[in-house]
């Protein structure tokens, strides 16, 4: 967290507790401190080849607000990004409870 923003580098479940919702409580729980912190926005990348994470932060608020070419190690190559953003103003409720 930094000048009012807040970047989520890394939110990872463990392959046998998946489904269970940890990820989902992860994230809520970085959400939570980031308003705790007065944090305005938080942003974060996410492969297009991962459509159960995109779903998972778009439920909760997120939207595209960029893409990076080629910025993840992918096999046969690279893979582009997609960069995530959340508004944290004042009223937003965050996503769905």
């Amino acid at each position: 967290m930094g000048a009012g923003e807040s970047h989520l580098l890394n939110l990872c479940v463990r392959r046998d507790v998946r489904n269970r919702g940890v990820g989902r409580r992860m994230l809520r729980l970085c959400i939570e401190r980031a308003r705790q912190a007065g944090v305005e926005a938080m942003f974060l990348e996410v492969r297009p080849s991962n459509p159960r994470a995109i779903a998972l932060y778009e439920s909760e608020g997120f939207v595209q607000v960029g893409r990076r070419k080629g910025y993840y190690q992918a096999e046969g190559g690279r893979e582009d990004a997609l960069v995530l953003k959340l508004d944290l103003s004042a009223g937003r409720s965050g996503g769905p409870a």
